[in-house]
């Protein structure tokens, strides 16, 4: 049976852009054979790529495009923030709900954007944590809501259940932990469903971000941490939209991305684990997405 694609058009807060709000979600052991692209240049073997597993999938037929040990557990670093805010959504947070920052908040790691003592509303640490990827505001939002950090992940490890995420686990809702374990394969479906959240994909497309601190009124500015946003995979005049990613790092994992992308509306989701470098896993994306829509037609 084809797989349908609902093509609700959602404004993303008023710039003028818009996406598919809801897509197929793809299982690669039920691929679509009608809506799957083919191969044009069987002889075209690959590409060199630096990260020691990656994968390539479409997103309408579930069809594997390119991929190296995409089955293979690792640690997956910060990425794990998109199954954290996906939890967070289901909670349904109150966006308004002011937080001081506290001890309990710290941690070590990446440099902090947030610091003891400080008020925020939810949503500036919800902005934090995606843009900016910061671990403190993950913690933040965890007690902002009254959850312990133990109840929490196990709500993260019933999602991945629910995802059909057969291959992953989580330990902690930052990434900062060796132990939330996953495949470039399971992250693929991280990413997709994560993508289909616009309060999610809102924020990770954003270039920066500026909040007031509540308690002193000084300005706060947040940059992003996904370089691919000024890139080719974001330019409409190639063809090309970014419909939404997500950095990692951490020692145990290497440099970790993941992001969905468009090439004349044929999505695709690429996926690069343990690259060598923060420069080298911008790259490996951008290698693989032009031999992918180089090699394979779609219909």
């Amino acid at each position: 049976m084809l797989l349908k694609i609902i093509l609700t058009l959602l404004l993303i807060n008023g710039t003028g852009n818009v996406y598919f709000a809801d897509r197929p979600f793809f299982n690669v052991e039920t691929i679509d054979e009608a809506a799957a692209p083919e191969r044009i240049n069987p002889e075209n073997v690959g590409v060199d790529v630096a990260a020691k597993r990656f994968v390539a999938i479409d997103v309408n037929s579930g069809k594997l495009l390119l991929q190296k040990d995409s089955n293979l557990r690792q640690p997956i670093a910060s990425i794990t923030k998109l199954m954290t805010a996906l939890v967070i959504l289901e909670m349904k947070p109150d966006w308004n709900l002011e937080v001081e920052m506290q001890k309990s908040d710290e941690t070590t790691g990446a440099f902090p954007h947030l610091y003891r003592g400080e008020r925020l509303k939810f949503v500036d640490l919800w902005k934090s944590a995606l843009i900016a990827s910061d671990n403190n505001a993950i913690r933040a939002m965890i007690r902002g809501m009254g959850m312990s950090e133990v109840d929490f992940v196990a709500k993260m490890n019933a999602k991945a259940v629910a995802l059909d995420m057969a291959n992953s686990d989580f330990a902690d809702p930052t990434g900062l932990s060796e132990l939330n374990l996953s495949t470039a394969q399971d992250v693929a479906r991280l990413i997709h469903f994560a993508m289909q959240k616009n309060e999610i994909r809102e924020s990770v497309l954003q270039p920066s971000y500026s909040f007031r601190i509540l308690n002193n009124n000084k300005l706060r500015k947040i940059n992003n941490t996904d370089i691919l946003l000024g890139s080719f995979l974001n330019d409409k005049k190639h063809g090309y939209e970014l419909i939404g990613g997500k950095t990692g790092y951490l020692f145990e994992a290497g440099y970790c991305l993941g992001v969905e992308i468009e090439n004349n509306h044929r999505a695709v989701v690429i996926v690069v684990l343990d690259s060598p470098n923060i420069d080298q896993r911008f790259q490996d994306v951008k290698v693989i997405a032009d031999w992918v829509y180089s090699n394979y037609a779609w219909q």
